[in-house]
C-alpha cells in the first residue's frame, strides 16, 4: 500500500486554465518538466510537462504531455 500512497501524493491537479489543450481539470503524476525551454503565451511563461494522467479514483489513463503555466508548477507541491 505504501507505493500507492506515494503515487497519490505525487498527483498534481491542474485547472483547465493552467494547462494547454484539454477540457476540465487534469490529474497527473508529473515525471519531468522541460525547464530549458520556457514559452511565452498571453504574457505568461509556460513549460512542457510529461507524466501519467490519472482518473479521480486513481486509475491510470496513460502517458500525457502538456504545457503548464510556470506559476502553477511553482505551487504544485502545495496541491
Amino acid at each position: 500500500m505504501a507505493v500507492r500512497d506515494e503515487a497519490e501524493r505525487r498527483v498534481w491537479t491542474f485547472d483547465e486554465n493552467d494547462y494547454l489543450f484539454g477540457a476540465g481539470a487534469l490529474l497527473m503524476i508529473v515525471e519531468s518538466v522541460d525547464w530549458s525551454r520556457p514559452r511565452t503565451r498571453d504574457g505568461e511563461t509556460w513549460y512542457d510537462v510529461q507524466g501519467v494522467e490519472v482518473c479521480p479514483d486513481g486509475r491510470i489513463v496513460g502517458p500525457r504531455r502538456t504545457t503548464v503555466k510556470a506559476a502553477r508548477l511553482r505551487t504544485a507541491g502545495q496541491h
